[in-house]
């Protein structure tokens, strides 16, 4: 298994074993992650999820964000991330981050074409916008959302939105 399934199938772990929030009904909803719960580098404080109607984004708040690392949009159609999509954005100190666009259907991670999928790797936050024409099986009026970041190893999560709503 490459090193990017296990990570992802340690975060669908992760989230099957209780990582999940309330449920949400609004288009836009905002978590609030506690500070100190991860080494500063890829310490999410704050996430703020939408549902548009043409596409799903996410905007997450890391105060000291390194220059390097990873990190995944969970998209998925069911109350907690089983299959589904991740939007990742992957960063290397001196280059540009570069964005993809994965599904993971329970064993493996395949990567999927995506016109219109971007992201951003800033000073102190991470975004990642997904167009709704890319998410095949999973276009429904709720889905879930959560946003995880790793360096190596050690791994944050946001707090997730089990159903968050279109707008």
């Amino acid at each position: 298994m490459k090193r990017s399934q296990k990570i992802a199938a340690g975060v669908g772990a992760v989230l099957l074993a209780g990582g999940v929030a309330a449920p949400a009904s609004a288009q836009t909803v905002t978590r609030e992650d506690p500070a100190g719960d991860a080494p500063a580098r890829i310490d999410i404080t704050r996430v703020r999820y939408a549902h548009l109607d043409d596409r799903v984004r996410v905007a997450a708040r890391i105060p000291d964000l390194g220059a390097a690392g990873t990190a995944d949009l969970l998209i998925s159609r069911f109350e907690i991330f089983e299959a589904g999509y991740l939007a990742r954005i992957r960063k290397v100190t001196g280059k540009q981050a570069k964005v993809s666009l994965l599904y993971y259907d329970h064993f493996d991670l395949r990567k999927r074409a995506c016109r219109g999928l971007t992201g951003s790797w800033e000073a102190d936050k991470i975004r990642l916008k997904v167009p709704r024409s890319c998410l095949k099986g999973h276009r429904t009026t709720y889905v879930f959302t959560q946003f995880v970041i790793a360096r190596g190893e050690p791994f944050d999560e946001a707090p997730a939105v089990r159903r968050l709503k279109r707008s």
